[in-house]
C-alpha cells in the first residue's frame, strides 16, 4: 500500500513536467508534505520512485528536462530559498550513485546528470559529508571513461566543484585536461573546456583547442578564453599566436569570434580602449611575423 502523500508526490511530478513556472509551488508543496510525513523514509522511497521514472529517458525531451530541473531544485532549495537538507541530499545522491554503473546508457546518463547538477547547484555554504564528496568524485571519474560520450560529458561537469587547480597533482584537473585534449567526441572536449578552472596548465590546454580539428570546439574555446581568461594572464607570445591562428581561421565564425575578443575584450577591457596599449601588449614590432609555435 502506498504511503499517505504518495498521490501528492506523483501529482507534483506531473505538474513539474508541464512547466518550469510550476516548479516553485511544487517544491513548496513537497517540502511541506515531507515535513508533515509520519514516516519520512517511506515518503523518500515514494519520491525516489518518481525520480526513477525519468532515468530511462535518454532523449533530451522537454518534459524529461523539466523533471530533472525540478528534482535538482527540490534537493537544493527549501521553501523557495537556498537551504539544503543535507540528509535528504545525501540519501538521494546515494541512491542515484548506486545506479551509476547500470547497463542502460540512459540510466547512467540521467544518474550522472542529476547527481552532478545537485552537487554543483548547492549553495557554497551548504555542508555535506566527506563521504558524499568522495563518492561523487569516485563515480564521476569512473564515468569519465564511459563508452557513451554524453555520459562522459556530464560526468566531467559533475566534477566542477571538486577540482583543485592549485594542486599540481590534482587528479580531477588532470582528467579534465586529458578529456579536453584526447577525447574523440567534440561534446566531451567542449564540456571539458567549459568545466576546467582557469590555471596556467588549463589556459595552455584551452588555447590548443583553438586549433582543434572541429570548428565548434575552436569557437567554444575562444568563447571561454574571452569570458574567463584576462589578457594579462597570457604571455605576449601566447597572445600573438592565438590571434595568428584564430584571425586567419578557415571558418568565418571562428575568425569573427577572435576579432570580437580582440576588440571587445582585449582592447576595451584589457587596454581601456587604448590602441597603443594594445599594440604594446602584443609587442607589434617584435612580432611583425611570428613563428607557428605551440602555446
Amino acid at each position: 500500500m502506498a504511503p499517505r502523500g504518495a498521490t501528492s508526490i506523483a501529482s507534483a511530478f506531473h505538474e513539474a513536467q508541464l512547466s518550469f513556472a510550476k516548479h516553485r509551488k511544487c517544491v513548496e508543496t513537497l517540502q511541506a508534505a515531507r515535513a508533515s510525513a509520519k514516516d519520512v523514509d517511506a515518503w523518500d522511497d515514494e519520491y525516489f520512485a518518481c525520480v526513477q521514472c525519468v532515468l530511462p529517458i535518454y532523449k533530451r525531451e522537454a518534459a524529461a528536462e523539466r523533471v530533472v530541473e525540478f528534482v535538482v531544485r527540490f534537493a537544493t532549495q527549501h521553501g523557495g530559498e537556498a537551504d539544503v537538507d543535507e540528509h535528504f541530499v545525501e540519501k538521494l545522491c546515494g541512491r542515484l550513485l548506486a545506479l551509476s554503473g547500470h547497463r542502460e546508457k540512459a540510466v547512467r546518463f540521467r544518474v550522472i546528470q542529476l547527481a552532478g547538477r545537485i552537487m554543483n547547484q548547492m549553495a557554497e555554504e551548504a555542508e555535506v559529508s566527506d563521504e558524499l564528496f568522495e563518492a561523487i568524485e569516485k563515480t564521476m571519474l569512473q564515468r569519465c571513461r564511459d563508452k557513451v560520450p554524453l555520459v562522459r560529458a556530464w560526468a566531467l561537469k559533475g566534477l566542477f566543484r571538486l577540482q583543485d587547480p592549485s594542486q599540481p597533482g590534482d587528479a580531477i584537473t588532470a582528467e579534465l585536461l586529458r578529456l579536453m585534449c584526447e577525447d574523440n567526441a567534440k561534446e566531451v572536449r567542449m564540456a571539458a573546456i567549459s568545466t576546467v578552472a582557469p590555471s596556467k596548465h588549463a589556459i595552455r590546454a584551452i588555447m590548443l583547442r583553438t586549433r582543434d580539428s572541429c570548428a565548434e570546439v575552436r569557437l567554444h574555446a575562444l568563447g571561454v578564453l574571452r569570458d574567463k581568461v584576462e589578457m594579462r594572464w597570457l604571455s605576449i607570445s601566447q597572445r600573438v599566436n592565438l590571434l595568428e591562428g584564430a584571425l586567419l581561421d578557415r571558418t568565418p565564425s571562428v575568425a569573427a569570434a577572435c576579432a570580437e575578443m580582440l576588440a571587445g575584450g582585449w582592447l576595451r577591457k584589457g587596454c581601456d580602449n587604448d590602441v597603443l596599449a594594445l599594440l604594446r601588449a602584443l609587442d607589434a614590432v617584435a612580432h611583425e611575423r611570428v613563428p607557428n609555435e605551440r602555446a
